[in-house]
């Protein structure tokens, strides 16, 4: 999206400034600014273009379209400056629909868009919802853990099935580095946040794919409010855990 006349929209305008406030947090490491470089990578609109094949692109120019939250405050412009809230706007879907259940007085529910969550009250089966993590194999989908979600909301990011296959064969994944300009490398596979909305816990989620497993525990230190479960490959390829004292009290035996 460009700014342009919808920046006065009340639902732009929520999206936007909780946006400016996570990418001042976590560092730029969320950045809504990222479009082109989605684009140039054959994530976003352009995908049928293969804009990597133009020779009058590469990296370093479309990064001359990301502008930091300071700029962007000081109404500075490029014509290229686009806005992406694909890692916000879905949680901020289920945080809408809750209200709005809230506001018809439903004591009990589940709102889930695209894998992000929001739970209230118990179940029909009267305990609290339970929510599933998906082991991170891009071949094959099953559950690697399980916990009971109270009266809040978890988002999980991972790169494990939204790649791209270049035509050189190269893979590259949908999480790209704000700083760099190029796609994460990392043992990061997946991160689950928890949070009281779920618009917040969506932009951490994928904040802290980009952050990696150190950086990541290190900022959910920092931030109690926030609960997280990061699964990792180690050295040997075996997926190992990290993980908040809250989230694993949550965790269903």
């Amino acid at each position: 999206m460009e700014v342009g006349k919808e920046i006065n929209q009340p639902n732009f305008k929520e999206n936007l400034t909780r946006s400016l406030e996570i990418m001042k947090e976590t560092n730029g490491q969320f950045n809504i600014f990222v479009k082109p470089l989605i684009d140039f990578w054959g994530f976003g609109d352009y995908d049928k273009r293969n804009l990597l094949a133009k020779d009058s692109l590469s990296v370093d120019s479309v990064l001359n379209c990301i502008k930091s939250y300071e700029e962007f405050t000081r109404e500075t412009s490029v014509g290229c400056m686009q806005l992406d809230f694909s890692a916000i706007a879905k949680g901020y879907g289920v945080d809408q629909v809750a209200s709005l259940l809230n506001r018809m007085n439903y004591e009990r529910y589940m709102v889930e868009i695209g894998g992000e969550v929001f739970c209230k009250g118990k179940n029909a089966a009267e305990v609290f919802w339970r929510l599933g993590i998906e082991e991170p194999n891009e071949n094959s989908r099953s559950i690697f853990e399980v916990i009971q979600l109270e009266n809040r909301a978890m988002a999980t990011s991972g790169n494990y099935r939204n790649f791209k296959i270049l035509d050189n064969g190269q893979k590259v994944v949908h999480i790209i580095n704000p700083s760099s300009g190029y796609p994460e490398i990392s043992n990061l596979l997946s991160a689950s946040i928890v949070a009281e909305n779920c618009m917040s816990a969506d932009a951490y989620a994928t904040a802290c794919m980009v952050m990696g497993v150190d950086t990541c525990s290190d900022f959910l230190l920092n931030h109690p409010e926030l609960e997280g479960y990061l699964i990792y490959s180690d050295e040997a390829g075996q997926l190992k855990v990290k993980q908040t004292k809250g989230f694993e009290e949550m965790i269903v035996e």
